[in-house]
């Protein structure tokens, strides 16, 4: 899994599953390319879905979700 992989799903609704092995979520990807508001003040260059937020080298899998939100 590249950034490149994943900065072509964002603002796409995505299922991603972590390293950790015990969890997954699914929802609309998010980047914060920038420390501010626009970005409720996430840390710059990490992905986020709703209120999780995660590098690259956290994700052991995604794929784009089929369907509506």
């Amino acid at each position: 899994m590249t950034k490149a992989d994943l900065m072509k799903l964002v603002g796409k609704k995505v299922f991603v599953y972590f390293k950790d092995g015990e969890r997954g979520i699914c929802g609309t990807l998010g980047y914060v390319d920038e420390f501010s508001a626009k970005h409720d003040y996430r840390k710059p260059n990490y992905f986020y879905i709703g209120h999780t937020s995660f590098k690259v080298s956290h994700v052991r899998k995604l794929a784009e979700s089929e369907g509506a939100e």
